[in-house]
């Protein structure tokens, strides 16, 4: 399902636009998705960068033996 959305633009940029026979809608919905998947790729770094902090004060071997242990119990 789509959704109508309107925007204000000059009439400069509007003529010339026209002018270069640009489809105002291709290039809004393509503007709108690359900024959605930027701030998603944003968000999801900013996301690993935070989960890198924690992991980094938790020892790697001690880890490792409680997933064993873990994994043997399951057994």
């Amino acid at each position: 399902m789509t959704k109508l959305v309107s925007i204000r633009i000059d009439e400069k940029t509007i003529a010339e636009a026209k002018r270069l026979k640009i489809n105002l809608s291709e290039v809004m919905r393509e503007s709108l998705e690359s900024e959605i998947k930027r701030r998603n790729e944003r968000d999801f770094l900013e996301s690993l960068s935070k989960i890198r902090k924690l992991l980094k004060n938790v020892d790697r071997n001690q880890l490792l033996e409680d997933l064993r242990k873990d994994r043997d119990e399951r057994r």
